[in-house]
């Protein structure tokens, strides 16, 4: 696939700022979501971090004049549009956008304490977010020279976690997104990236003990993905995932049972 690539070099502590379009991050205020916008402003590109811990957020913003930050409650699914109208037109250098806010209820269907509504935020902020917000920002990322959407993904949607039914639902329903929308934006100025997660060491992932990479890493190898113009990118160990689909489905079913 032929993509036009963003970022000129993987970021480095000397390196010297490149011209980038500005980028969204949504989930921006721990984890991967943190690297993301903290390397992406190292490396020059201005950032508009959202999350919703005001605290965080400032805390996120004093640590570089490259970020901007937004309070949004992704759950809150018709307010959605609204807001990207407002980013657009506050910030119309914007021209990529990483989904990469999402929740785990690491839960069985049938425990007595699972309702609906925990349920459909789970959905809600994982799937219909990213793809209510990619829905309202097209128009603008199209009129765009250059522009990216970035999904995270996991390898729990492609092999699902017993104890994570939902999430897993979720990320397999991202997974397809992405893979729809590259087919229905081929030709255009938009790329459509997905990028794969193993298990991070994030507050997501306390309950997984061995094997995990760290969230500077995993911002790290997207980041590089996407200089290279992947229109997929397998982060660390999910790498495999390819090939054990295709060759060895039970093992790759084992190995996420096991994380």
């Amino acid at each position: 696939m032929n993509t036009k690539t963003f970022i000129q070099s993987a970021p480095q502590e000397s390196q010297t700022p490149v011209a980038m379009p500005r980028t969204l991050v949504t989930g921006a205020t721990a984890g991967i979501g943190r690297e993301l916008a903290l390397q992406l402003a190292q490396a020059g590109v201005p950032v508009l971090a959202l999350g919703r811990n005001v605290q965080s957020l400032q805390a996120l913003q004093d640590s570089s004049p490259r970020i901007a930050t937004v309070v949004c409650d992704l759950s809150d699914i018709a307010s959605l549009p609204d807001h990207a109208a407002q980013w657009v037109a506050l910030y119309p250098d914007l021209a990529c956008v990483i989904h990469n806010a999402g929740v785990q209820d690491i839960v069985r269907m049938d425990d007595a304490g699972y309702g609906a509504g925990q349920l459909r935020q789970e959905v809600d902020i994982n799937l219909v977010a990213p793809m209510v917000l990619t829905q309202a920002l097209l128009p603008h990322l199209q009129s765009k020279q250059q522009a990216c959407v970035v999904n995270i993904t996991s390898g729990m949607g492609f092999a699902p976690k017993r104890t994570s039914a939902v999430y897993s639902a979720t990320k397999a329903g991202l997974h397809l997104f992405s893979e729809a929308l590259r087919a229905q934006l081929q030709g255009s100025t938009v790329q459509v990236v997905e990028a794969v997660m193993p298990m991070v060491d994030t507050a997501m992932s306390q309950a997984s003990s061995a094997g995990k990479i760290s969230p500077a890493q995993a911002a790290r190898e997207v980041i590089i993905g996407m200089n290279k113009g992947l229109s997929v990118v397998w982060v660390g160990k999910t790498r495999a995932i390819p090939v054990l689909r295709r060759l060895a489905p039970s093992v790759l079913a084992r190995v996420i049972q096991r994380g």
